[in-house]
Parts: structure tokens; C-alpha cells; sequence
């Protein structure tokens, strides 16, 4: 199959990739932290307010990515295009 067939057969999903060691190494510190400081937490609404910024976070680093992945796309369409139009 052609990469556009298995693209278009659910064979390939773009937005789903590999992490590195580092990055899994720096996720699992990071939530490593956010457990910690949650423990040192007294009350109640300091945790809830920790909660709704982790997932704030969350939300933010999807949107991020989705907006790497759409212009890595549009880019490499605009080369595409060049390499064409230019022959």
C-alpha cells in the first residue's frame, strides 16, 4: 500500500508518535512534582485549584501540539508545491 492508502485507512495516525527517553524522563518528574506538591496541599480548594491548573496544562500542551502539527503539515505541502511548480 501507498503511504496515502495507509493514511487513508486509519494505518497511519499523525498524531500519534514516539516520545523520546527524555521527554518520558521529564513527564514522569513532572508528575513525580505535582504528586508531591499535592501531598504538601492542606486544604481541599488548594488541590482542586492544582487540579484544574494540571489540566489547564494539559489542555494547553494538546492545543500546542496540534497547532505544531498543522503547520509541519501546511509547510510540507507548501514545499511539495514548490518542488513542482518550479519544474
Amino acid at each position: 500500500m501507498t503511504t496515502l492508502e495507509n493514511f487513508y485507512f486509519g494505518n497511519i495516525s499523525p498524531s500519534e508518535y514516539k516520545q523520546s527517553k527524555d521527554t518520558r524522563k521529564k513527564l514522569s518528574e513532572m508528575i513525580e512534582l505535582l504528586d508531591e506538591l499535592k501531598g504538601l496541599l492542606i486544604g481541599e480548594q488548594q488541590r482542586e485549584i492544582l487540579e484544574q491548573v494540571d489540566n489547564c496544562q494539559l489542555s494547553l500542551i494538546a492545543l500546542s501540539e496540534r497547532d505544531a502539527y498543522i503547520e509541519g503539515f501546511k509547510l510540507g505541502v507548501k514545499m511539495t508545491t514548490e518542488i513542482y511548480h518550479h519544474n
